[in-house]
Order: structure tokens, then C-alpha cells, then sequence
């Protein structure tokens, strides 16, 4: 485990790696903020659902699923982040975690990526954090107060409308890479059965508890 204080190096460092991060932030957020609006959200809900949730992938779960059930809108996004668990207690071994809330708030998939391939300080957690934290603060705002532009002048809708499904595809691709097709097609099978009876919110629940245990005892 790294142990230090608060350096200013580490921070900037931290600051200077999260560009990446920032560069594929910024067009996600913004389409999140054109469709969060689109479907009945006020610009302030919109940008308080990124200040505080700030969970990407899961925003846009939150705000396809609002018009169908709130009980749902607020399950799926918490399950979604279930994963955040590992992540914290990963970083944990690793950090010299002074400011745990602070630290775990922060922690994406993208800054989970780069910071547990380098080991540093908690300063350099919190630069990586923050350039990323306020980059989707940024997409987000451009996409609340200039989504009529860009919807009006790049024709945005359609692709704004199947933006939530190419997020997770996106998402889902390295896990093809990793051998995990079985657990893969099998809990998007589960998902679309119950979606075609009619039990979609059930389906995603199912799927998401029931294949890692069958692919568990398979692999066994």
C-alpha cells in the first residue's frame, strides 16, 4: 500500500492522465444532457442527476426507465453499480485511502482502469477524479442548454435516441474479449424472454442474479 499525504505532483499528475478520460467523457454526457431533457426532465434535474449520481452509463438506465416504472429507475442503476464494491475494496489494498467518501464518489470504470495500473497517491486519485468528474459535468451542460442547436443543426435525434444502447455495447465488447460469451448470450437470452412476455424490469433482475451462478458451476 502507497502511504503519503497530499502531494501537488501526484494531483497534477493525476490531472494530466484523466485527458483521455475527458475526450471520451465530454460527447456521452453531452448526449446524456440532450436526452435527459428530451424525455421530460427539467434542465436542473438533469444537471443534478450528473453532480450527484454521476454513474454514466447508469444515468442514462435512470432516465430510459422513469416514464416506465421509478421503483425501477432507481433499482437498476443500483445494481448497475454493484461493481463499484470491487473497485473500492481494490483500491483500498492499494491507496492509502485518508478521505474514503471522497476517493470512492469518483471512482469510475475509467478511473478505476488507469489508477490500478499506476501506483501513486491518493492525490493522484483525486486529480484523475476530478478532471473526469468535471468533464461530464461539462457534456452534461452543453448537452442541457445547446440540445436544441445541435439537434436542430446535426439532425442528433435518432442517434441521440440509440445513444443508451451503443453506450452499452460499448461496455459489453471487452467482456467478449475476456471469455465471458456464455454469461453473455445467455443473460441477454433470459432478458428477452422476459421482455417478450411482458416482464422486462423482471427479466434484467434474473438475468443479472441467476447467470453468474450458472456460469459459475459450468466453468466448474
Amino acid at each position: 500500500m502507497f502511504n503519503a499525504g497530499f502531494s501537488v505532483n501526484s494531483f497534477k499528475k493525476g490531472l494530466l492522465l484523466s485527458v483521455p478520460i475527458v475526450l471520451g467523457y465530454i460527447p456521452v454526457a453531452v448526449a446524456f444532457g440532450v436526452s435527459a431533457v428530451s424525455v421530460g426532465l427539467s434542465r436542473f434535474e438533469t444537471f443534478l442527476s450528473s453532480l450527484l449520481v454521476y454513474a454514466g452509463a447508469s444515468q442514462f438506465a435512470m432516465i430510459s426507465l422513469i416514464g416506465v416504472s421509478h421503483i425501477s429507475a432507481v433499482i437498476i442503476p443500483v445494481l448497475l453499480n454493484l461493481r463499484h464494491l470491487i473497485y473500492g475494496s481494490i483500491i483500498s489494498h492499494r491507496y492509502d485511502v485518508r478521505m474514503p467518501f471522497v476517493t470512492a464518489f469518483g471512482l469510475t470504470d475509467e478511473v478505476f482502469a488507469v489508477s490500478s495500473s499506476i501506483l501513486e497517491s491518493e492525490s493522484f486519485l483525486w486529480g484523475l477524479e476530478l478532471g473526469a468528474y468535471l468533464s461530464w459535468l461539462f457534456g452534461t451542460s452543453i448537452g442541457i442548454f445547446g440540445g436544441e442547436f445541435l439537434m436542430s443543426s446535426f439532425s442528433l435525434s435518432d442517434s441521440l435516441s440509440f445513444s443508451l444502447t451503443v453506450l452499452f455495447f460499448i461496455l459489453l465488447l471487452p467482456a467478449f474479449r475476456d471469455g465471458r460469451k456464455l454469461s453473455i448470450v445467455g443473460g441477454g437470452l433470459v432478458a428477452l424472454l422476459f421482455h417478450y412476455i411482458g416482464y422486462t424490469f423482471l427479466g434484467i433482475l434474473t438475468a443479472g442474479l441467476v447467470i453468474p451462478l450458472l456460469t459459475v458451476k459450468y466453468r466448474r
